[in-house]
């Protein structure tokens, strides 16, 4: 009878299932891990090129699509050109946590959920699963250099091969009134190094070293690295000394620097700062010593104990803080060199470069390196800032601009659904479909 319910069909149900879902989703992480990079623009650092609210899609097979279960990709079509944007993994923060290889072994990646780490040696009353929620972060960037390239920054204007670049690419601005000596303004002339060059630790400067510290962690990803830094004062080590008279630029990315010399010297900023004012007052050594050998800061107490997964958030450590370091000693070394006494004493900071818990004197370069700037000029945190980026961080070329919202005054609100009238009008309808290369 038409009335009798049909008999359950278990067979029919798992061809229903396998069809319908487990096939569907399959397929769609194939794609989402060999083919397309989904990404959203968080800030104004491509400006106006790339907008705040932009959701791009882009090619991973182009620059090589990553290999399952390694640390290798599959050959791509090409390399990253100058001109291209490129989404990469942000060199500034660990891959592990703690950017310790040994100790964490990578689960899987949740997507929009972040990725998960099975944590070896938990401390007592911790879990062994670890929730790196918002990282390792991506970034998008445009090439504005590749391996042999020379590049230099002057009063904000980059030069390429000697050639300084009179128009932005895209539609990139300029924003500053004023020019100083940040990375932003300035960068004496340098080569991004190519596949077989050797760097000797001891020939480059603090923050030179620094930006060679990040080759090594992007192309040793399983294997630990580390920065030692040891003052020595008339062939004594003193890592606890205190500079007396501690100078330094004010400058976006030396807010910790600035952090730590007004919390130190109980300071109370009396009139209004601006870029490039001088701040001096006690700073310790054992700070720079401690930040360089971490690399990265933790955001969340790595101590903290219970629950059934550990939270763990990292803020990049920016590299010019070693050339206030460094500025400093040589003031200081100038000051004893100025005073009667023959004997003063000399300061020299020493360098240690591990690698998996070995030193090392110097280190070829195994892989392609590339330069990237943000469109924005004067509002992108870029390789100014933190270095090259390594051919293995490269994760994919931009393609197409597939949504656009605009919302920067919040007023369109997702739980609150008297807001979202005002969803087709947030809407950048003109810039969907775009082609990246072409805006």
């Amino acid at each position: 009878m038409d009335s009798e319910k049909k008999k359950f069909s278990g067979k029919k149900f798992f061809k229903g299932l396998l069809r319908e879902i487990v096939v569907p989703v399959f397929l769609a992480l194939i794609v989402i891990q060999y083919v397309i990079q989904a990404f959203q623009i968080p800030s104004g650092s491509m400006e106006d090129s790339l907008k705040t609210g932009d959701f791009l899609l882009g090619l991973k097979f182009t620059y090589g699509s990553p290999i399952p279960f390694s640390n290798k990709k599959f050959p791509g079509f090409t390399d990253p050109a100058v001109g291209d944007v490129v989404i990469f993994r942000y060199p500034g923060e660990p891959e592990y946590p703690d950017g310790d290889p040994e100790r964490y072994t990578h689960l899987f990646n949740a997507l929009m959920f972040g990725n998960f780490y099975w944590d070896h040696n938990p401390e007592e009353g911790q879990p062994h699963l670890v929730h790196y929620a918002d990282g390792p972060k991506d970034y998008i960037k445009r090439c504005v250099g590749v391996s042999g390239d020379t590049l230099a920054v002057h009063q904000g204007r980059l030069y390429v091969n000697g050639v300084r670049q009179e128009v932005l690419p895209g539609h990139g601005k300029w924003t500053a009134a004023g020019r100083t000596l940040s990375p932003r303004d300035e960068r004496k002339t340098f080569v991004v190094p190519s596949v077989g060059d050797t760097i000797y630790v001891d020939s480059v400067s603090l923050e030179q070293l620094w930006w060679l510290r990040s080759i090594v962690a992007q192309e040793n990803p399983d294997e630990a690295v580390e920065l030692d830094l040891t003052l020595w004062k008339d062939g004594v080590e003193t890592n606890n000394y205190d500079f007396e008279d501690f100078k330094m630029p004010v400058e976006n990315d030396r807010g910790l620097a600035m952090n730590e010399l007004f919390r130190r010297n109980r300071q109370v900023v009396q009139h209004r700062l601006v870029q490039g004012d001088t701040i001096s007052g006690v700073m310790s050594f054992a700070f720079f010593k401690e930040l360089s050998r971490m690399a990265y800061l933790p955001m969340l107490d790595p101590h903290a104990k219970g629950g059934m997964t550990r939270q763990v958030s990292y803020i990049g450590f920016e590299g010019s803080l070693l050339q206030d370091l460094e500025g400093n000693v040589a003031m200081l070394n100038r000051t004893q060199d100025d005073s009667e006494e023959a004997t003063a004493p000399k300061f020299e900071i020493r360098r240690k470069l591990s690698l998996g818990g070995k030193p090392m004197d110097y280190y070829v370069v195994k892989t392609p390196q590339y330069f990237m700037m943000g469109d924005n000029r004067d509002n992108s945190a870029d390789s100014r800032y933190w270095g090259f980026v390594s051919q293995r961080n490269i994760k994919a070329k931009a393609l197409v601009i597939y949504f656009s919202f605009e919302n920067e005054d919040g007023a369109f609100k997702l739980g609150n659904p008297f807001t979202w009238w005002r969803l087709p009008f947030r809407i950048r309808w003109t810039r969907l479909g775009k082609v990246i290369p072409l805006i």
